[in-house]
This record gives C-alpha cells, sequence and structure tokens, in this order.
C-alpha cells in the first residue's frame, strides 16, 4: 500500500517541526540524557521509523538540497523559515485563522483570496484585502538573520523571528553607494515567526524598544510620533495568536511611509519619516535589537550595490551561503 505521506504535501515549517522534534527525541534516547538506560526501545524504533517515512516522502531534512534546487527560495541557517529572493507590495493575502469561536469584530469567515478563513471584512470595519497583489517593483533579498531574546539563539524557546531585508534595485544603483539607512531607498522587512506568540506581545517589544530611537531622532520626550507609534504597535494588538511561520512586512517605499502588513493583510499605514527612521535603526542602527542581523544586512547590501542583487544569492544568514 502506498505510504500515506506520498499524497499530501507538507508545509515546510511543519517539516522542521515534526523532523527536528523526532531528531531532538531520538538523540536524548539514545544517550543524550547522560548515562544509564536511555528511555524506551519502542519509542525509538517508532521514532527511526516515521523519520524513514518522511524521508522517503522526499522531506529533506537540513533544507540544502531544497535550496539547491529552488534558487527562488532559500533559507535561514537556526530555524530553516523560508524566504522567496523576490517579493513585490502589496503581497498575496493570507488566511487569518485564529483560534476563536463565533464573530469578531472586522472579520468575517469566508472563501478568500487563499481559500478558507478568516479574513478582514471590508463591509464591517475590516481592511480592505482584494487590492490586487503584487503591482508594485519587485524587491529583492539582501540578508537574512534571526532575532532571539538575549541573543540566544542556541535556545529554540528564545527564538522570536526570523528576519530578512529587501530592497528594490534601482533605488541602490548609480553614483555613491546609499547607506541601507537611505530613506530614499525602497525597502521591505520581512519577520516570519519562530515560535508562536501573542500578536499584544510583538507590538509591546517594538514599543519599548522604539520609544527611545524615537526620542532621539525627534529630540522630543512628547510629539506627533506617539500617536505614530500606537498607530503601529496597535497593527500587532489586533492580531491575536500567530502561529509559527505567520508573516509580517514592514513596507517603506522611500516615500516616508511604512505599511505593515501582517499575513499578507494591510494592517496599518502610517505616514511618519521618523517611524521609519526609527524601525531600520532598530536592526542596522549602532545599538541594534541582533548584531548578527545587522551584519547579514549590511555585507548583503554592499554586496547588492557592488556586484548586482543576483549577484548576491544566496545572501548573508542562509544555509546555502554558509555551506
Amino acid at each position: 500500500a502506498a505510504s500515506a505521506f506520498s499524497t499530501a504535501p507538507v508545509s515546510r515549517p511543519l517539516q522542521n517541526t515534526l523532523l527536528g522534534g523526532a531528531s531532538r527525541s531520538v538523540s536524548a534516547l539514545a544517550g543524550g540524557w547522560g548515562g544509564g538506560r536511555s528511555g524506551s526501545t519502542s519509542s525509538l524504533k517508532w521514532m527511526m521509523g516515521a523519520a524513514a517515512a518522511f524521508s522517503a516522502a522526499g522531506m529533506v531534512v537540513g533544507g540544502r538540497e531544497a535550496e539547491s534546487e529552488q534558487a527562488s527560495e532559500v533559507y535561514e541557517t537556526e530555524t530553516e523559515l523560508s524566504f522567496p529572493t523576490s517579493i513585490s507590495i502589496p503581497p498575496s493575502p493570507r488566511p487569518m485563522i485564529q483560534k476563536w469561536t463565533g464573530s469578531k469584530p472586522g472579520y468575517v469567515f469566508q472563501m478568500g483570496p487563499s481559500g478558507l478563513g478568516y479574513y478582514p471584512d471590508r463591509h464591517k470595519g475590516g481592511v480592505n484585502y482584494t487590492a490586487k497583489a503584487g503591482t508594485g517593483p519587485p524587491l529583492q533579498l539582501v540578508g537574512v538573520g534571526m532575532r532571539c531574546m538575549l541573543q540566544r539563539c542556541d535556545i529554540h524557546l528564545a527564538r522570536a523571528y526570523a528576519i530578512g531585508l529587501y530592497i528594490e534595485e534601482k533605488t541602490i544603483r548609480g553614483g555613491d553607494a546609499p547607506p541601507v539607512t537611505n530613506p530614499k531607498v525602497n525597502k521591505t522587512m520581512r519577520l516570519v515567526m519562530a515560535r508562536e506568540v501573542k500578536g499584544g506581545h510583538i507590538g509591546k517589544g517594538f514599543d519599548r524598544t522604539l520609544i527611545p530611537k524615537l526620542r532621539q531622532i525627534t529630540g522630543q520626550k512628547q510629539g506627533d510620533w506617539k500617536g505614530e507609534l500606537r498607530k503601529f504597535t496597535r497593527a500587532f494588538q489586533r492580531v491575536g495568536l500567530m502561529k509559527v511561520g505567520a508573516e509580517v512586512l514592514f513596507s517603506m517605499p522611500g516615500d516616508g511611509s511604512i505599511t505593515v502588513y501582517i499575513d499578507g493583510v494591510q494592517a496599518e499605514k502610517i505616514q511618519s519619516p521618523a517611524l521609519c527612521q526609527a524601525v531600520v535603526d532598530m536592526y542596522v542602527g549602532d545599538s541594534p535589537v541582533a548584531p548578527l542581523v545587522k551584519q547579514h544586512f549590511l555585507d548583503g547590501f554592499s554586496a547588492a550595490y557592488n556586484k548586482g542583487c543576483a549577484a548576491n544569492i544566496p545572501p548573508p544568514g542562509t544555509l546555502a551561503a554558509a555551506s
């Protein structure tokens, strides 16, 4: 009889979760607990059998084979979360399926552009998700990194999200190389959640990080920036639980605005050059939240300027670049 795994496609994050968990469990049962008899033989056999079944279904551990076969997609080194090498704004909407029952203001359960799921209802105060996707210029991936609590990316629970920087190549070509912080550079940051987290928790984290940066940029303890930051964090507070693989985009096309997309749906658009500068400074400024992210972004940006974006694939911070 044919294996059930051979008929149902399995998403990359699910493959990583299943195989990573089985691999860690097998290691523990094989002696990772520090001596003595190490777990039950039956459990070990079951996990090895499951791993063999996944392998027979064509699921690759480590991601390197898949990465080399599909140049349009690369994988972050720590989590193997995937990043397309090119995107366009606005992105393709995806269903925002949450764990609520019944109705929720601003959302409706229906068939949408990405299948059946909860979508913002434009007729009841929600955001209009029907804008045609990919109408903006193509943006190229220049670098990828991992945001971890206390910089401890070796601890699974400390991993918050993977992040990639995308730029429009023509906005950095010609003349002197502009810094990545240049507000005229059309750029988008793509965040992919590495663990389940409440949107409100993410919003509070951004709030704590951005307040001192905005005060420094504007030279004001109070001002318009407070309302602009409130709109930015409100985008996350409305989301609820964000699953592993949930996508957030910060689109900054160079006109002083920043648009937040969550799972392909526009959540907020804020006209604020100061907020744009603060968000970029959060990752590539003098005190970045993740120093290795800054290094990968700056190295990739420099390579994209000097050699072109195509020559920068695979970009820094990906499995293929590390191999």
